[in-house]
């Protein structure tokens, strides 16, 4: 039997190891750093993997849009962003 999480549960596990996995990936990089190792991308993207970072990348786009942190006005052409706006 597959044990099921809402999307609350994945995010609070995910708050509950954020500090422990970025200090493993902080540790991490500076040991590569430190061996010579460069952390460029050494190869080209496949075309299957644009494809999901661009469909990932405009289903959050339209959410943000959804819940009103990004705006676009027509108009003006400017695309207005909620934690960037001036008060």
């Amino acid at each position: 039997m597959m044990r099921r999480l809402t999307l609350k549960q994945i995010k609070e596990k995910v708050q509950q190891n954020r500090v422990t996995i970025d200090n493993a990936v902080h540790q991490f990089r500076a040991r590569s750093k430190e061996q010579g190792w460069n952390m460029k991308r050494t190869r080209p993207r496949d075309a299957d993997e644009i494809k999901a970072l661009n469909l990932l990348a405009k289903r959050m786009f339209d959410d943000l849009r959804r819940s009103g942190k990004v705006m676009y006005d027509k108009e003006s052409r400017v695309l207005k962003i909620d934690k960037l706006t001036k008060c």
